[in-house]
């Protein structure tokens, strides 16, 4: 559904003979003898002006692709984005469908065009509940889906368990695997392309207690080559992971030791732990996101009580050994949180989130843009009169989309999977 029309969709332009008209009907009228009647004069009037007149009309230019805009997709009931990638200039969006699949819920493919054009919805999933998480585009031209899925244990048992597809652009799948223990909870968000073209995952592993990181790798068709569990005395999650170079990874997530903090792992291609550190304030922090900087370091976005007790957004600033370089809160009064960053050529950030400060009331979409110092340059809120937020960005060279979810604007006032369009220079 659109809900912001852009301010110029199609520019109309006039395209006329650039002839001097005045001199070109004097010509014609000396060739015309007295003797000539009224009406060969007012024969060759007509056919000039009706000449004139048909050069003259409007042309109507196709919408450039840079043109902004704000739009949800969905089928009712309750659907939502959880994050997205671009693969043949296409946007492809990963979340969760209680619209398409109402009873069990499915895991949800949003395909979009560069102006927010629907091209396809494909829910993926079995007969219980299913959701989507994370998405990625690999090096063979396809996409790697990742959420979770429940299955049937016995008859009066089930299990979560972390589910992975293989899916052609058009959405057709390639293959399917289910990865987990038995009469466990296994999730998994973060997702990665490895430098060789397998796959990593990361998550939680659920020891009947306390969770700890859990990292798996798979060989490009998803067959698992190793898993490590980093154990600790300590309630632990991995939600994200960056590339560090050299078949190296940072792992991502939180650590709740006392206060809960950000917390990183850097392993080599086996999983051996190279170094770990946590970042944060006395007070509570949450993860979501992390982001390799063109500097080789990392931005870390997530939540923060550490300024204010109702949640800041926060970003974190560190370097490629782990060093703190700074750190930043942004928000109000209110509960405010970050979801994800991303890093512009000349520097600067892009943070989303949600935010209650800005929401008159209501929760919206959070948006930040800082220099390379974390100092402010915009902030903004997107939304309407009920619950709206962004769960992600994607970065193409000339415009950024956040992506996430909205009730304000679906026609059902449950959640729809909502998407803005901003041009980079705006």
């Amino acid at each position: 559904m659109d809900i912001v029309v852009p301010k110029v969709i199609n520019e109309r332009k006039f395209l006329c003979p650039k002839s001097n008209h005045k001199n070109f009907l004097s010509v014609y009228a000396h060739k015309l003898s007295d003797q000539k009647t009224h009406a060969m004069k007012n024969s060759i009037l007509a056919i000039f002006f009706g000449l004139l007149f048909f050069s003259c009309q409007p042309i109507v230019l196709p919408e450039p692709i840079t043109a902004s805009f704000e739009k949800t997709y969905g089928e009712g009931g309750i659907d939502y984005a959880m994050a997205g990638t671009i693969l043949n200039d296409y946007i492809y969006l990963i979340g969760t469908s209680n619209g398409r699949q109402p009873i069990s819920g499915g895991l949800l493919l949003v395909k979009i065009d560069q102006m927010g054009k629907e091209l396809f919805q494909r829910s993926y999933g079995g007969n219980i509940s299913d959701g989507g998480g994370n998405i990625i585009s690999t090096s063979d031209g396809n996409l790697l889906l990742l959420g979770r899925t429940r299955v049937a244990v016995n008859s009066t048992t089930t299990q979560d368990d972390i589910f992975l597809l293989k899916v052609t652009p058009d959405g057709d799948t390639l293959w399917t695997r289910t990865y987990g223990d038995l009469l466990a909870f296994d999730t998994a968000k973060g997702l990665i392309e490895t430098d060789d073209g397998g796959i990593l995952l990361l998550g939680g592993a659920y020891n009947g207690s306390l969770r700890d990181f859990r990292a798996i790798r798979l060989d490009a068709q998803g067959n698992e080559i190793w898993r490590k569990v980093y154990t600790s005395p300590y309630d632990d999650n991995g939600v994200d992971i960056a590339r560090a170079g050299n078949d190296h990874y940072l792992l991502f997530g939180r650590r709740q030791a006392g206060d809960d903090d950000f917390y990183t792992i850097k392993i080599n291609g086996q999983g051996d732990s190279i170094w770990t550190a946590s970042y944060g304030t006395p007070y509570y922090e949450e993860g979501h996101s992390i982001y390799k900087t063109q500097d080789n370091g990392f931005i870390l976005c997530g939540h923060s009580s550490g300024v204010d007790p109702l949640h800041n957004l926060y970003l974190v600033k560190i370097d490629a050994d782990g060093k703190l370089m700074f750190e930043k809160n942004y928000g109000g009064a209110m509960h405010d949180g970050g979801t994800d960053a991303v890093e512009l050529d000349n520097g600067d950030f892009l943070l989303v989130g949600e935010t209650d400060s800005h929401g008159n009331g209501s929760k919206r979409g959070f948006f930040v843009h800082t220099d390379s110092s974390g100092n402010i340059v915009e902030e903004r809120s997107y939304g309407g009169d009920l619950s709206d937020k962004f769960s992600a960005i994607l970065l193409t060279n000339s415009a950024h989309y956040l992506i996430g979810e909205s009730a304000s604007f679906s026609q059902d006032t449950k959640a729809d999977c909502y998407v803005v369009k901003r041009k980079n220079n705006e």
